[in-house]
């Protein structure tokens, strides 16, 4: 620390003043007073040291009132920050295989220990994602490089960082390439290479590509890679077995391997034939000498359903606005979907879910009969009102909207969204707001009311004047689902949409929300348990929801709710919901691969009421998948790095490589100023000046 006198008020000479004013304050004290005229000569010869005391002490208060202060300096050494991230994942223990883990563990932490005294040591291990702390356990399931190192750099962004060292195999399974990694942090990075990186002889079940839902009686197709590393003029087999004990096989294949280096994918057709999830073990045979058989097997799951929900666009006839509308529809697997022309149509309203009516009723033609059907049936309608629509015959098909005083001719309206007070459903804000700016349909002239019994989605917007017409309209308190859209020229709003963002996302999202509101059976129940999926990986988390209803179907949460999961053995595992404002929820945590079922119970106004269900959890195995290490993105991404890449044998000359290339240790000076007025210190010298001098002049007779 160095310190230095400033003054920020006055200029530096003014300190002759203050000199000048002791000076003459000491003569007129002790020269021209009379008061020692008897003293003796020795005890004048004392006014010379007192003078000179009242010379500094005067000298001194002068000299404070100019406020000086003291001006300090603070020099704080940084030192450099080494970053030691560690993967710590299952295929490291393939690399370990040939090198003891126990020797590159000690080299580690001799390798740390030797930097510690020159460098802040900061230590993180990965697999799927970055933790702090150094582990040595080789049990992560995944590898996802790119990410961490990139969290890595965001974290210590401008930070005195003297290397990321990343000790790894190079073996990535989730994530991008991290070649491709976009990092900013002026920092060398340092590969510790590990793995082994000759090919070995090996069969490798490379992916299984798969829908997760099917339906009942379709056929579904899987796609599976298969490769192979120095196995040429070797055979294996395909197999497929339904089922978890292998017995029920469905396919097989024999695979000839005609290269080193092969990799070739297979198309298998499978047929649903059961609901429920259902599992498959895809197989590879084993080949002689293959170093391993881990990754050649592979199980999925696919959820077989057998409720698909049957759609049926009746069109007075074609129109655009059909195919914009079925699109739409088909981003929902689902749906199942048929388009009739009304004039070939058989009449029956039998087996459909919901039925799509665009422009009708129609003029000249007859369908009351089967609008009839689907009130009695209570098949949910929509209605899509076009030139062709008889508006009369309209207003007397349904209970939605109402349309008075029409005529022939058609106004050109924009969509407008009627706010907060619609609450059916969510819509996401982003379409929300670009509803607006679509073009315009071609409406019936008229005035518009909509049922008191219904919500407004979507207003009439004509230029530049809102208006109070419902465009588009649904039931909400009937017992009978059913909507109105007022108008026709859906296909120029898809057409738009892609021409502003390159998707249709806007009007999938409209049209997908109202049919899916309209296509949804109601759920009686009164005790009701979801979950977000029914298949799982190890690695996530077990959900549940759960709502409890009373009589006037409004949700509470006062009783207790209890679950028990159950495994494949039979053995339970017994939960509690927690609270929430008005329902319930559950996390459950992690489990073990297999199947499960469930039954959630509760009890309400002496009732009991209980709900059951079924997951699995899939096991995962990326990490045997790739059984040579991968050095090259190491070598590409250390030389972009500004670093090198080390072996366990030449670790040693490491630390010379950071301290050579790293960045170095930083000093910040900070400065801190204070008035010299404030030295408690230089009071008491002043008082002692004082009191010497007060004492020796009462001694000598001075007072």
């Amino acid at each position: 620390m160095d310190a230095t006198l400033t003054f920020e008020q006055y200029p530096v000479w003014y300190i002759g003043f203050c000199l000048l004013a002791g000076l003459i304050y000491a003569l007129a004290l002790y020269f021209k007073d009379t008061s020692f005229r008897e003293a003796t000569t020795r005890q004048r010869w004392a006014l010379l040291p007192l003078s000179i005391l009242r010379f500094l002490t005067v000298s001194a208060i002068t000299f404070l009132l100019l406020t000086p202060l003291i001006k300090s300096r603070f020099i704080e050494v940084v030192k450099p920050q080494i970053l030691f991230v560690q993967d710590n994942s299952q295929s490291m223990m393939k690399g370990f295989e040939n090198v003891d883990s126990a020797m590159y563990i000690k080299k580690v932490n001799a390798f740390l220990d030797g930097l510690k005294e020159d460098y802040d040591i900061r230590t993180y291990n990965f697999g799927e994602q970055l933790e702090e702390g150094l582990e040595f356990t080789f049990d992560e399931k995944t590898t996802n490089i790119t990410q961490p190192i990139e969290d890595i750099y965001n974290k210590y962004n401008n930070q005195n960082v003297g290397a990321v060292v990343l000790a790894t195999d190079g073996i990535y399974n989730q994530g991008s390439n991290p070649i491709y990694t976009n990092i900013a942090l002026e920092a060398p990075l340092f590969a510790i290479a590990l793995g082994d990186t000759t090919p070995q002889r090996d069969v490798v079940l490379e992916r299984v590509l798969h829908n997760k839902i099917a339906y009942l009686g379709d056929k579904f197709t899987i796609r599976v890679d298969v490769s192979a590393q120095n196995s040429k003029g070797a055979t294996t087999v395909l197999k497929i077995f339904k089922g978890a004990k292998n017995k029920n096989k469905v396919h097989t294949k024999s695979i000839k391997i005609d290269k080193e280096n092969f990799v070739k994918g297979y198309d298998v057709v499978l047929k649903a034939d059961k609901p429920g999830i259902q599992q498959y073990n895809i197989i590879l045979t084993e080949i002689k000498d293959e170093v391993t058989t881990h990754n050649n097997r592979q199980e999925m799951f696919i959820d077989v359903v057998d409720s698909r929900q049957k759609i049926l666009m009746l069109a007075a006839s074609p129109h655009p606005d059909i195919a914009a509308i079925k699109h739409a529809m088909e981003l929902n697997q689902n749906y199942e979907i048929t388009v009739k022309m009304l004039a070939t149509f058989d009449g029956s309203a039998k087996g459909y879910d919901l039925v799509v009516l665009h422009g009708i009723p129609a003029k000249g033609k007859d369908s009351q009969s089967f609008i009839n059907q689907l009130k009695v049936n209570n098949i949910p309608s929509l209605f899509i009102v076009s030139t062709q629509t008889d508006v009369p015959a309209l207003n007397q098909s349904q209970s939605v909207m109402y349309i008075s005083n029409s005529n022939s001719s058609f106004n050109d309206v924009k969509a407008e969204p009627s706010g907060k007070t619609f609450n059916l459903f969510n819509i996401e804000p982003s379409v929300i707001n670009s509803l607006s700016d679509l073009p315009p349909l071609s409406v019936p002239f008229g005035e518009y009311a909509a049922s008191p019994t219904t919500q407004v989605l979507l207003k009439q917007k004509i230029g530049s004047v809102s208006t109070r017409h419902p465009l588009l309209v649904i039931e909400q308190a009937t017992g009978y689902k059913s909507a109105v859209f007022a108008g026709e020229g859906l296909w120029r709003w898809r057409l738009y949409d892609y021409k502003t963002d390159g998707r249709h996302d806007a009007t999938n999202e409209l049209i997908s929300k109202v049919i899916q509101y309209l296509s949804v059976k109601n759920d009686k129940r009164k005790f009701r348990v979801s979950m977000p999926k029914t298949l799982y990986y190890e690695t996530e988390q077990i959900s549940f929801d759960a709502e409890l209803y009373n009589d006037s179907y409004e949700l509470i949460n006062g009783p207790e709710v209890n679950i028990t999961i159950y495994n494949e053995t039979g053995k339970e595992f017994p939960f509690a919901f927690s609270k929430t404002s008005t329902a319930y929820t559950l996390n459950a945590g992690f489990f073990p691969p297999g199947r499960y079922t469930y039954k959630a119970r509760t009890a309400f106004n002496g009732k009991d009421f209980s709900a059951t269900g079924k997951f699995s959890v899939l096991k995962i195995e990326l990490e045997t998948l790739q059984t040579s290490a991968n050095h090259q993105s190491l070598h590409t991404l250390t030389e972009r790095m500004g670093g090198d890449v080390f072996y366990i044998n030449d670790m040693d000359s490491l630390p010379s490589q950071i301290r050579k290339k790293g960045n170095p240790a930083i000093q910040y000076a900070s400065y801190k100023t204070k008035p010299l007025i404030n030295l408690r210190w230089l009071f008491f010298f002043l008082l002692a000046f004082l009191a010497i001098e007060w004492f020796v002049r009462k001694f000598i007779g001075g007072y």
